[in-house]
């Protein structure tokens, strides 16, 4: 029975961990809603009028800018905190810039396939997904909360419930015009090449 309490304690604590990212840190450190606010407006966006029904792979293409564009500020941001002596330490450092890199490099993979024309772009350069690399890592870059294992194993844990939240809200809501517009076109564009 011991082992239950503490497996569910532990759950409760990566939720709180996670809810306190996504909805507090942004508002407590404002410094952060210069990259945040952007990355959201894009999302809402993108999400309901473009990739409500499925994403392209231009729209994908497009989605990779966030990417690279996210990851050149978190860059600044902690050479800016090396800077001012908050940073210190080789290894902090070094594992800040690993993850700059590995965000970075999904950025660079995604314009590389999509240049190539590769639909795995479609599923993995999707608005829902670079918001939620950012949400959850711009306030580590920021200093806003320390980075942790439990941080990381939280944001994988509850992706799936982000994601699926979303989508029941997709699904949820009628679609808006410009959407039913363009899919309306592309429907007479297809039969117009027949």
């Amino acid at each position: 029975m011991v082992w239950y309490v503490t497996i569910v304690s532990y759950f409760w604590m990566l939720l709180k961990d996670w809810l306190f990212t996504i909805f507090i840190i942004p508002f407590k450190n404002t410094d952060m809603l210069w990259l945040l606010v952007p990355v959201w407006v894009s999302w809402f966006f993108a999400e309901f009028f473009q990739e409500k029904i499925e994403t392209s792979m231009g729209n994908a293409l497009t989605n990779s800018v966030i990417v690279l564009w996210g990851s050149i500020d978190m860059a600044r941001q902690t050479v800016s905190l090396i800077g001012r002596g908050v940073l210190r330490g080789l290894g902090t450092i070094s594992l800040r810039f690993s993850l700059i890199w590995l965000i970075f490099a999904y950025g660079a993979t995604i314009v590389a396939l999509g240049i190539r024309g590769n639909p795995l772009i479609k599923h993995i350069a999707r608005i829902r997904e670079v918001t939620y690399v950012f949400v959850m890592f711009v306030p580590i870059f920021y200093n806003a909360i320390p980075f942790s294992w439990n941080h990381l194993i939280g944001a994988a844990i509850f992706f799936p419930a982000y994601y699926w939240i979303i989508e029941f809200f997709d699904r949820l809501t009628p679609n808006p015009k410009p959407l039913t517009e363009d899919m309306e076109e592309n429907r007479l564009g297809q039969g117009a090449l027949r």
